[in-house]
């Protein structure tokens, strides 16, 4: 009689705590937040959580016997203290974030703003950007100490000879007030200011000639900075090539500023776009030269209790030396896990690690749990956990190096099962010839990140640092060639895939029930994987069905320009060419104003308007336009200057006229399923 198999959670406790904690998060996140007072959330987190302690507690007190008949309560218990948990850390971070908005807001004229650059100066469209963190806002008489993370843009000065000593690390001070970042993303596009919110910041600053302060006298002190600028400059003196140093400083520390645009390009179509963005490959590499440094010695005490700190030791000052970004921390987080684990258990599960890595990740950060890095990484890790041993499984060769070519395809192969659905969502293409390009890309890379961590130490040496980089330059050159040639293949990507978030939910469980019918050869896990595939299909046909009955018409964001188009079901868009005249689409009356001549009489020739389109005049139109339509939505689209704009919301908001400022709020659109324009 064969012993039935223990849940996976029996083997990795800590997935049974993450799920909890992420639901929280979402569901705060989500469902709670803007819709119920912080004290109505902490008041019933707290009595959810008081009830649920009380209840284990009590069932702590029963016999053994009574313990097991109520596991299952004890299970849902537990549930609702790690769900309570993951709202109360995403409500203190959310309450963190409102509250920097309100110490900014009731800031008054003559305020000083201290802040501390945390990035080199880019430049960037005539203005250079960096980030920032605001340490210190007050005047004589108060003085408030903050750490409020903001972008500035300073305005191209070269007759201030203090512009090129701004680095990180250099103070400045201003009285300009820092503004909210705009919502200026248009429909399938990239939503900048969810993506800054999610990375701790809400706020932006814009610095003219003039208006801000070098404090000479303080300065913090860069260590990493300095560190990473000292290993660009050993690589820029010892790699030949303007790509191959770029790529070269891309590899070790991540700086990929100087990477041509097309090269970048062609690394993302190619589907090898994370070798030069460091991550959890970087490590991994270095993980697995440790793991192989330490197999050769024998003695089982130094692998069990030097082995270890010495690779936390290392894989932590690597982090550091690449500038400690998210990625590279997250990765060391995870592998730092994954090393304890084993030190602590020699059989220890992979899976528990990972879970418990992620747990600690979310607990500091819950924004993560929309990173893309981080969903990739921990999909490809678990991906890698799941399925190496399967896939490697199925093919036998008999020559070693046929072994370990297969072993790395084995390795490509699973990491991409569990990152496809991922991939598709965020990035909506798919590289056709991923497993090739990372076939040659890979271990290619991981010479070149060996050859340029030995660069470092041997670079000034005379015969050594030559052979090294004249080999390593080589590399890279051959590595850079690669990449364009297969960039250039025909059908190299398949683009224009789009899936939502409820079909992602569905390509996942697809895996998982495939997944199971291949191991156990159970009909009834194909039949579930086709019933959800179904499912999928039925959501995008009604979603095509739905969009073929639209009509949409759409406000762009363009800086100083005017963009207004419509479209009809899934067909292109169409530039609308009305000026000053009214239409309408379904049972939505549209009027647009783009001159203020006539302005009266075509307003005299409507009887009833829903939407005013706006565009940028002499005068303001909203006081004549107000006595006529007190009702409509009031649209103001991008070709309104930021200066005028201002004052046109200030007279909207004193009229108490509803509006929509593209130039703050983002793409105006109105969908439609009642017909065309007319």
């Amino acid at each position: 009689m064969s012993v039935p198999k223990p849940p996976f959670w029996h083997q990795a406790p800590f997935t049974r705590l993450l799920f909890p904690l992420v639901i929280g998060i979402v569901t705060c996140y989500y469902l709670l937040h803007g819709i119920f007072t912080n004290a109505h959330i902490h008041a019933a987190l707290y009595a959810a959580a008081g009830v649920s302690i009380a209840g284990l507690l009590c069932i702590a007190q029963l016999t053994n016997f009574k313990k097991y008949r109520y596991r299952f309560l004890q299970g849902v218990l537990l549930q609702i203290i790690f769900i309570s948990l993951g709202i109360t850390v995403m409500q203190n971070v959310l309450q963190l974030r409102a509250k920097e908005t309100e110490l900014i807001a009731a800031r008054k004229d003559g305020t000083v703003y201290i802040m501390r650059l945390t990035e080199p100066l880019q430049l960037k469209n005539k203005t250079y950007k960096t980030a920032a963190v605001i340490e210190s806002i007050g005047n004589a008489k108060q003085e408030l100490k903050t750490q409020i993370k903001i972008i500035v843009h300073l305005a191209v000065d070269s007759s201030r000879s203090s512009m090129h000593l701004l680095t990180a690390g250099s103070y400045i001070a201003t009285t300009i007030q820092p503004t909210l970042v705009p919502d200026t993303h248009n429909p399938g596009g990239f939503n900048y200011k969810v993506w800054l919110f999610r990375h701790e910041i809400t706020h932006q600053l814009y610095l003219a000639k003039g208006s801000w302060t070098l404090l000479s006298s303080k300065k913090s002190k860069q260590y990493l900075q300095i560190l990473q600028q000292k290993i660009r400059t050993r690589l820029q003196q010892n790699i030949t090539g303007k790509q191959e140093k770029a790529v070269a400083a891309a590899l070790l520390i991540g700086y990929k500023q100087d990477i041509d645009s097309d090269l970048m390009k062609a690394y993302s179509n190619t589907g090898v776009i994370h070798v030069i963005a460091i991550s959890g490959l970087h490590l991994g590499l270095i993980y697995g030269l440790l793991i192989g440094i330490f197999n050769w010695i024998p003695d089982a005490t130094i692998k069990k209790w030097i082995a270890p700190p010495t690779m936390l030791l290392v894989l932590w000052g690597f982090a550091l030396l690449t500038g400690a970004g998210p990625s590279i921390v997250r990765a060391a987080v995870m592998f730092s896990f994954i090393i304890i684990a084993t030190m602590v258990k020699q059989n220890s599960s992979i899976l528990n690690a990972l879970a418990a890595s992620a747990f600690f990740l979310l607990l500091l950060h819950p924004f993560y749990l929309w990173d893309i890095g981080f969903q990739l990484s921990y999909a490809a890790v678990l991906s890698i956990v799941l399925y190496r041993k399967k896939i490697y499984d199925v093919l036998y060769f008999k020559y070693k190096w046929m072994q370990v070519c297969w072993q790395l395809n084995a390795v490509t192969l699973s990491a991409q099962i569990l990152t496809l659905p991922l991939v598709v969502y965020h990035f909506h293409q798919f590289p056709n010839y991923f497993l090739l390009s990372n076939f040659i890309v890979v271990p290619l890379s991981s010479i070149i990140l060996y050859g340029c961590l030995l660069i470092l130490p041997f670079g000034s040496l005379a015969y050594i640092g030559k052979i090294l980089s004249v080999a390593t330059s080589w590399l890279l050159t051959s590595m850079n060639w690669i990449i364009e040639k297969m960039n250039a293949l025909p059908y190299a990507t398949t683009s224009n895939l789009e899936i939502n978030a409820v079909q992602v939910g569905l390509f996942f469980i697809v895996i998982a029930y495939l997944s199971q019918f291949i191991q156990t050869q159970k009909n009834k896990w194909c039949f579930y994987s086709l019933i959800a595939i179904l499912i999928g299909m039925s959501i995008r046909t009604y979603d095509h069905v739905k969009e073929d009955r639209q009509t949409t018409l759409t406000v762009w964001f363009v800086p100083k320009k005017s963009q207004i188009t419509t479209r009809y079901g899934p067909g292109p868009e169409q530039p609308l060419q009305v000026n000053n005249t009214a239409f309408s689409i379904g049972h939505t009356r549209f009027l647009r104003i783009g001159q203020m001549v006539q302005l009266k009489d075509s307003i005299a020739t409507v009887s009833k308007v829903d939407i005013l389109l706006i565009s940028n005049l002499s005068k303001s139109p909203i006081a004549l336009l107000s006595k006529h339509f007190k009702r409509a939505l009031y649209v103001f689209d991008s070709s309104i200057p930021l200066w005028k704009m201002e004052g046109w919301k200030k007279e909207a908001e004193g009229l108490h006229l509803r509006h929509h400022f593209v130039s703050q709020q983002g793409a105006f659109v109105h969908q439609s399923s009642n017909g065309k324009e007319n």
